[in-house]
């Protein structure tokens, strides 16, 4: 795309990923879940507009979700948000980025294009997606990020396909709820029409993961269901990969013991991806796991290939997609239950262990666990190296790079995926060795995309021209590769020891440099929508992401979306309901759908919907979270952006409901164990404790994959309200009753708002 293509000293042009393939490339987990206060409408009143940074702001008794702090520095000045409550050794506010911002979706996918990274699993968690259960609000936000990912993948070159996540939804509701969404998605978000979704024979490719873990309760025959609705429905047909147990060939320890699901992966899939994280947690033990498993399933999947390729009924081909991880670390996230670095990076070396030992099996897909993981630790995207760098707190502590002794840039994880992105297209060679001096000296042979090497095509009037005028003569995208180019390359650059930073005072004019941007498929970005002056042209033109790259870390706040009257900085007038136009207007993004007012639910759901699971991680019995330490209500704060005192928080759950239980980390054992274990031999054999939640059924709760589900008070998902809230037509004296307890709530915080506000005048 015309935003990323550029040459480096050596003559190379970095291309597009080929959407046509999931061969031959790196692929990363997107999850695109953090949210901040004043970054765009909130769940719901009274929520208070963060989402996994923190469970809510720390100022109200709040904790943060991450022990890896990211480093923000390349990011503009509009993408960030003040953290309440966080402050650096000197002094100075801590700000995060908001995964909504359209600008920090396309910066997280250029450093895709710029590290060789072919593209993204957007994760979408199934749960969140029933609007049987009333998550409206929360389907539509991660709607609008999906909006966003399309938008960051087709301007950056870069490839994208739909993963479910399937885990925490009744068994018996999971079907409806997959079939019903596809469905939207296809036809109301039209994602499979973005000429940048990922297809393989031309079937669009989707992923569910979480299906035949241990005590998930799921039946291997409605499994195939989905798979048999979703090549049916899918236009072109559809390419399935399931996200399977990383034990899923032997039905032991984290899968289903039910022997029927091991035909189900070989026979309803097209492709298999086990579950590492939390498998092993350093060289030894992901030495172990090479061994006894990696091999096997490689040695089953080829088998059953050429029983394929022989005409075997019942036999299909599979590709093996092995997942990758830097590292871990969820001390925070857990409050304290899983250790801290439970899995350290060792500076790249474990992660490149990893590496050789999927490569020396010759797949030709890996799967990067996740791009965007700061929760858990497992982020690809820059951290910041230096503890001196990260934020005080008296209560708890972050994580830099050098937490294993290493000095190591913040985009050095970026730089490992580069090479196994190298590898997988024939460039390179995965060796034992770690190469350590070659990835310190990465930028003296890779592209850079500073304005001195290319030109951005938004920096001047003349370069959206030349856009324009090649979009009428652009064809097919071709393969994604390094290939020498008949261009003229810039002089040697020498290496830096970091990532290259565009820098205001480096801007080099238009007529400095002979390459020009490559065509742009004018059907592949949003029309800008713009008001029709000069001068308001101008500002949008700057910031508008049809005509743009990245700009500069330190670009001034041109096209900002309005801030909410509360936000802390917003100290000048505000606009009447900054949100009646969603996404703003400046930001050049699709317009979301129209309401469907049609739509009616067939059934009342039994039970609350479910909340965003973790995806298990490997624990051998080790104790449950059982202290039920739910969250204590909360006085209206200033940092509750959206708190209202004509509303209660936002939502409530039931005071006498405890929230699930959660399985430590650290409780699986690490060393070397027997190939075949005994079936469940002392393996989540730990009963739940009385009165968890009964629609909780699935893997349990793991160190690695997502948050521990939300406590009353933090940030739960639309729609957690009671089960079977009675409704005026089904029930009308329970709906009167429940309408004057809702009453009587909203005076109470009411009346609570008005007292600290008079305590507070009158200290």
């Amino acid at each position: 795309m015309a935003a990323l293509s550029s040459v480096d000293n050596h003559g190379r042009m970095l291309k597009r990923a080929d959407p046509s393939t999931i061969q031959d490339k790196f692929m990363v987990g997107y999850q695109g879940w953090f949210t901040c206060a004043g970054d765009g409408p909130p769940l719901g009143p009274g929520h208070h507009g963060w989402l996994h940074w923190f469970n809510y702001p720390i100022p109200d008794g709040g904790r943060p979700n991450t022990d890896l702090w990211p480093d923000l520095s390349e990011y503009s000045p509009s993408e960030l948000y003040p953290a309440p409550g966080l402050k650096y050794p000197n002094g100075e506010q801590v700000f995060l980025f908001s995964s909504r911002h359209p600008r920090t979706v396309q910066r997280h996918f250029h450093w895709m294009a710029q590290h060789g990274v072919d593209g993204a699993f957007l994760q979408r968690f199934a749960g969140q997606t029933d609007l049987e259960a009333g998550n409206e609000a929360i389907r539509n936000q991660r709607d609008e990020v999906g909006d966003r990912v399309r938008e960051a993948a087709e301007k950056e070159g870069r490839v994208f396909a739909i993963m479910y996540d399937v885990s925490g939804v009744p068994p018996d509701r999971i079907q409806r709820v997959i079939e019903h969404d596809w469905m939207h998605l296809i036809h109301d978000k039209g994602v499979l029409d973005s000429p940048n979704y990922l297809r393989e024979h031309g079937k669009a490719v989707v992923t569910f993961w979480g299906f035949g873990f241990a005590d998930s309760g799921h039946d291997p025959a409605v499994v195939r269901a989905i798979t048999t609705f979703v090549r049916n429905n899918t236009p072109g047909g559809a390419y399935i990969m399931a996200g399977t147990p990383a034990h899923w060939r032997t039905s032991v320890s984290d899968a289903d013991t039910n022997p029927e699901f091991v035909k189900v992966w070989l026979e309803a899939f097209d492709a298999i991806s086990p579950w590492t994280i939390g498998r092993y947690h350093n060289e030894e033990t992901n030495n172990w796991f090479e061994d006894q498993k990696i091999k096997g399933d490689v040695e089953l999947i080829n088998e059953r290939n050429r029983l394929a390729e022989q005409g075997h009924p019942n036999a299909r081909h599979i590709d093996y997609i092995p997942v990758v991880f830097p590292g871990g670390s969820g001390h925070n996230l857990s409050e304290g239950k899983w250790k801290w670095n439970d899995a350290p990076r060792q500076g790249g070396r474990f992660l490149w262990r990893q590496l050789y030992n999927v490569r020396r099996h010759g797949v030709r897909t890996i799967y990067g666990a996740m791009w965007d993981e700061y929760d858990e630790g497992t982020a690809y995207l820059p951290v910041v190296p230096h503890k001196s760098q990260l934020p005080v707190s008296k209560t708890h502590k972050f994580m830099a790079l050098d937490e294993d002794g290493y000095d190591l840039p913040s985009d050095w994880y970026m730089r490992v995926c580069c090479f196994a992105a190298e590898s997988l297209r024939g460039e390179r060679t995965i060796t034992e060795t770690f190469p350590e001096k070659e990835l310190r000296d990465y930028w003296s042979s890779h592209p850079r995309y500073e304005e001195g090497i290319s030109r951005l095509p938004f920096d001047d009037e003349c370069g959206k021209q030349n856009q324009a005028a090649d979009q009428r003569a652009e064809g097919p995208p071709p393969p994604y590769n390094f290939d020498t180019e008949g261009v003229r390359a810039s002089a040697p650059i020498p290496p830096p020891s970091t990532r290259p930073i565009s820098s205001s005072s480096s801007t080099i004019s238009s007529g400095s440099s002979s390459w020009q941007p490559p065509p742009i498929n004018p059907s592949s970005r949003p029309t800008s929508s713009g008001p029709g002056s000069s001068s308001q042209s101008l500002n949008l033109l700057v910031d508008d992401f049809s005509r743009q790259s990245i700009s500069d870390g330190k670009a001034a706040r041109f096209g900002a979306p309005p801030l909410h009257p509360n936000h802390p900085a917003a100290s000048r007038s505000v606009p009447p309901e900054p949100w009646s136009q969603w996404p703003p207007s400046q930001w050049g993004a699709r317009p979301p759908p129209p309401p469907r007012p049609t739509y009616t639910p067939s059934y009342l759901p039994a039970a609350p919907p479910p909340p965003l699971r973790p995806r298990p991680s490997a624990s051998s019995g080790g104790s449950q979270f059982g202290d039920d330490d739910r969250a204590r209500p909360q006085p209206p704060s200033q940092h509750q952006t959206y708190a209202s005192a004509s509303s209660p928080p936002f939502p409530q759950l039931p005071p006498n409901q405890p929230y699930p239980p959660e399985a430590p980390y650290q409780g699986y054992s690490y060393s070397p164990g027997p190939s075949s274990p005994p079936p469940n031999a002392g393996y989540y054999s730990q009963a739940a404790p009385p009165g968890a939640l009964s629609y909780q059924a699935g893997p349990p709760y793991g160190g690695y994959g997502a948050p521990p589900p939300p406590r009353p008070g933090s940030y739960p998902y639309p729609g957690q309200a009671p089960a079977g809230r009675p409704s005026p037509s089904s029930n009308p004296l329970e709906y009167a009753t429940s309408m004057v307890n809702r009453g009587e709530v909203q005076l109470k915080n009411l009346a609570n708002a008005g007292t600290k506000f008079w305590n507070k005048r009158t200290k």
